[in-house]
């Protein structure tokens, strides 16, 4: 997503943007809708500007669990500091970009791709109670049960037991 320096002299204030999921190139993660919302604000900041706001995606999720696929929303927050100051650009400072007077716009897709990607969790849940799936006959424990019964005289493993 391009913002072009118009856009920062003007001081834009809760502007909304749809950025299509394709311009991002998220790998095999799937947003719902393939449209990620994005609000921004600019306000003045020493040697640039600085762009804040929300980045909301509805992601396209599969259960770590149970193995069903769900919806879920995750909001991010974005604070970047553009600046022409080379004293401020290191390492350390990823969330500044380097922006001299002569540039006409600045690309944030790098900065929205890098925010989606974290936002995504290690673990997916449908649900903090996810019963999963049974051991033995494989269903879905959230949507039936089974008769599947563990036996606790199970002597699969009592071989390494020993050792």
């Amino acid at each position: 997503m391009k913002l072009f320096r118009s856009d920062l002299e003007q001081l834009i204030s809760n502007q909304l943007f749809e950025i299509s999921a394709d311009n991002l190139d998220l790998g095999e993660l799937q947003v719902a809708g393939n449209t990620i919302m994005c609000t921004i604000s600019v306000e003045t900041a020493a040697n640039g500007y600085r762009i804040y706001g929300k980045l909301n995606a509805r992601l396209k999720e599969s259960c770590d669990r149970c193995l069903a696929d769900f919806i879920e929303e995750h909001e991010s927050n974005i604070n970047v500091i553009l600046t022409n100051d080379d004293t401020l650009l290191n390492e350390k400072n990823i969330d500044i970009i380097r922006f001299a007077g002569s540039e006409e716009f600045v690309d944030l897709t790098p900065v929205f791709h890098d925010i989606v990607l974290l936002a995504e969790p290690f673990k997916q849940l449908c649900d903090n109670d996810c019963k999963g799936l049974c051991s033995t006959c494989g269903k879905n424990l959230n949507l039936t049960t089974c008769a599947c019964h563990l036996s606790k005289d199970d002597t699969r493993w009592d071989l390494l037991k020993n050792i």
